[in-house]
């Protein structure tokens, strides 16, 4: 088998198994649609800010719900896996490190897209969102938040000692990403000080990126006045080299965090 079959069967295996786990799996499956379909029902989905319907923003912010989950998915399979000393056995075969991380998060991000595509179609069909008109930022976006989250659960994962352990770290990392991307309330509520730490938590310059693509305004600024398509790459900028700097914390965390071997050895 080449490396591609190799990470294709491992995604078909970690899908598997998480069926096997039916709490785990419902949480992980139907758990981002029910908060999606709360969320743009709540009242953080009334009125308007800066002249752009709460309830568009709502529903586009709800796409990256599924990015945390997708940290859950990665952080809990690593976790089982190790302590059950499959990646043990796995290292001894003929597998190699990147198809095992890999496998991991094709699967995650596959679970994700299908996720996002649902919740787009809700957003776009029931809320009136419109189409994006920026689909390659958009894109972009969606690529950026799988990475920055996957790399973040297998560089923690290590400091997870156990299954039930994993679930539990999960809700602080969906209720923070939601908070410090405006999606629970505006931002413009907190200190100052409170909105430049939201402004570099993980998920608010993915859902910033997703509301320029769709809107094609800058929100962060007064008036969120209306910019091109290249224009949009550019006002997003900041946004993805935060992203990048994640990527990078959860990189150095698995280089010194990660292990093979059960906690309990």
């Amino acid at each position: 088998m080449n490396w591609l079959s190799t990470v294709w069967a491992q995604a078909r295996l970690n899908q598997t198994v998480l069926l096997r786990q039916r709490g785990l799996a419902f949480t992980i499956l139907l758990l981002p649609l029910f908060i999606a379909f709360v969320y743009t029902s709540g009242p953080t989905a009334s009125g308007e800010v800066n002249g752009v319907p709460a309830a568009a923003l709502a529903a586009i912010g709800a796409i990256a719900v599924v990015f945390p989950f997708s940290y859950m998915t990665i952080a809990t399979g690593i976790v089982v896996r190790r302590e059950e000393r499959v990646y043990k056995r796995l290292r001894g075969s003929a597998l190699s490190t990147t198809a095992i991380f890999a496998g991991d998060i094709l699967h995650a991000t596959l679970v994700g897209a299908v996720q996002a595509a649902v919740i787009l179609v809700y957003a776009v069909g029931v809320v009136g969102v419109p189409v994006p008109g920026n689909v390659p930022l958009m894109l972009v976006a969606f690529v950026l938040g799988a990475a920055v989250f996957a790399a973040l659960a297998i560089g923690t994962a290590g400091l997870i000692p156990n299954y039930e352990v994993a679930q539990l770290v999960a809700l602080p990392v969906l209720f923070a990403s939601m908070l410090g991307a405006g999606m629970m309330f505006p931002l413009s509520v907190l200190p100052e000080w409170g909105q430049r730490v939201a402004e570099v938590l993980p998920m608010t310059p993915v859902v910033d990126m997703m509301r320029i693509a769709f809107l094609g305004r800058d929100l962060g600024r007064a008036g969120a006045p209306e910019v091109g398509f290249l224009e949009g790459f550019q006002v997003s900028a900041a946004g993805l080299g935060i992203g990048l700097l994640w990527i990078g914390v959860g990189l150095w965390c698995t280089r010194k965090f990660f292990r093979w071997d059960p906690r309990r050895a």
